[in-house]
């Protein structure tokens, strides 16, 4: 066996499996093995019948496969002579450099290994991995967090909007051309709600509409933050905010967490991040003092604080509490709403209401990667649905679907054997949050078993900052009917029961 082919044939066997036919396998082998350095530049091919042998092909294919890589550049012809390699590799070769002889070093798929990355790009790898999270394998009773309420969602009410939207598109192309903070009559939209439903007083062009909350969080990280500034955020909260900070080049500051939210305190920084609706994830709601201490915070400093609502629309009890937006009185409120978690998932529509001082700022910075909005279709969709008064009729049946969802799953659990947990009280939102009661150690044994029985849930670890005391969990229920949650809570009970007979 020649070297070319000892170099060629194992990549060749291997594009075959994968699917492809004999001419183009050929074809990607050579031309791998060329930019991996194994056949070097100036190295004699075989002539058309040998290689034609030697890959069980047609002279036709071998042929065909020669004159892809000639149009290429990766070979040459010489009259009478032959055909050679023409690509010459970096010096050395590349095929050390990689275990992947499909996509050698030096090719799209190994080219991150070779690049020395900025110092923001490796802040973004190394912070980017908080958010790595999947919801890809599927059990039987899924508990996790993030789960869309799919059955209950309006959807005549929607395609009826979206259709209508796409009917009308194509004259209006250039409508919103260039406008990044988004379509008007979805930023009025906005607004109106806003004051009915929470007391935030804005006018439509304090609103920038957002590919959902976290684009607004990382603008405002890039916006507020130079490398090494302070931020505070919330310890347990949310990585993507965490990651925000950090991607930024910002120094976190955790700020500690009770069942009521967030402790004030005076942080040496000028930035905070806060979800005092519904704390992310305990579910807790700031009290007025401590919102009032947050702004009285925020005035000796000169700060700003984010308020992150992400999910109190579905808020079933208890008495609204004014968001910090609706009591700022010196312009130092963010306000950060989304609405990936009332329509759906997919609808990637977030929305930021800012101070007067940093709208143009916050829409530039927008335009300078999104010159152009995305999701117009979408946008314009969204703006009929809440004009129609469909969107506010779906928070009230949500509201009451969740506040029920929320009671019968909540006695399900405070019934397990042993009260494993210490269930933290909630009046809004999709999830409940509780900390586990006993070892450390058992939680990941319980946890284990359920998982044998096809029930999951969202480990509360990811969510924390430090090392937290109690072990907790994060259980979503919005999207289970009662069967669901009968089964799961039976399966959890089993699990308990069958773990504290082994330690007896």
């Amino acid at each position: 066996m020649s070297g070319f082919e000892i170099a060629v044939k194992p990549l060749y066997l291997r594009f075959l499996r994968e699917g492809y036919g004999k001419r183009d396998a050929l074809y990607e082998a050579i031309r791998a093995a060329m930019l991996a350095g194994a056949v070097p530049e100036g190295a004699r091919l075989p002539a058309t019948r040998l290689l034609a042998a030697s890959f069980d092909v047609s002279r036709g294919v071998a042929a065909a496969a020669y004159d892809m890589l000639h149009a290429e550049g990766y070979v040459r012809t010489a009259v009478g002579s032959g055909t050679y390699a023409a690509y010459r590799a970096p010096v050395g070769g590349l095929i050390k450099e990689t275990a992947d002889p499909v996509h050698p070093a030096g090719t799209e798929n190994a080219r991150t290994g070779k690049v020395q990355l900025s110092s923001l790009g490796r802040r973004v790898v190394a912070a980017g991995r908080r958010m790595e999270l999947s919801l890809n394998d599927r059990v039987p009773y899924d508990l996790r967090i993030g789960q869309p309420v799919i059955a209950d969602f309006p959807y005549d009410d929607w395609k009826r909007a979206v259709y209508a939207e796409i009917r009308r598109f194509p004259g209006r192309l250039q409508e919103d051309a260039f406008r990044a903070e988004g379509h008007e009559p979805l930023r009025s939209a906005i607004v109106r709600h806003l004051v009915t439903s929470k007391g935030i007083r804005a006018n439509p062009e304090q609103v920038v509409v957002t590919n959902g909350s976290m684009q607004a969080l990382a603008l405002i990280a890039m916006l507020l933050l130079d490398p090494g500034d302070p931020a505070v955020v919330e310890d347990p909260g949310y990585p993507g905010t965490w990651t925000s900070v950090e991607t930024a080049g910002g120094r976190l500051i955790a700020a500690k967490v009770d069942r009521r939210g967030i402790v004030p305190e005076d942080w040496p920084a000028r930035l905070l991040f806060v979800t005092p609706s519904r704390q992310f994830p305990t579910g807790g709601v700031l009290p007025m003092e401590r919102r009032a201490a947050l702004l009285d915070w925020a005035a000796r400093r000169n700060a700003v604080i984010v308020e992150d609502d992400y999910d109190s629309e579905f808020r079933w009890g208890g008495r609204p509490v004014e968001p910090l937006k609706a009591m700022d009185q010196g312009g130092c409120v963010i306000y950060i709403g989304t609405f990936s978690r009332t329509m759906l998932r997919d609808v990637r529509i977030g929305y930021a209401v800012l101070p007067d001082g940093l709208v143009e700022p916050f829409r530039r910075a927008k335009a300078w990667t999104e010159p152009h909005p995305t999701d117009l279709i979408w946008q314009r969709a969204l703006a009929r649905f809440m004009a129609a008064g469909a969107y506010a009729r779906h928070l009230r049946r949500m509201q009451r679907i969740c506040g029920t969802r929320m009671q019968r799953f909540r006695e399900r659990l405070e019934k397990l054997p042993g009260e494993p947990f210490d269930w933290y009280p909630s009046v809004s939102g999709m999830h409940v949050y509780g900390e586990w009661r006993r070892d450390p150690g058992e939680y990941d044994a319980f946890r284990a078993a359920c998982l044998e029985r096809g029930v999951v849930w969202t480990d509360g670890d990811r969510y924390r900052l430090t090392p937290p005391v109690r072990r907790s969990a994060m259980f979503g229920f919005a999207h289970l009917d009662d069967r669901t949650m009968d089964a799961a809570a039976e399966r959890m009970a089993d699990a308990l029961l069958r773990l504290r007979g082994r330690r007896r």
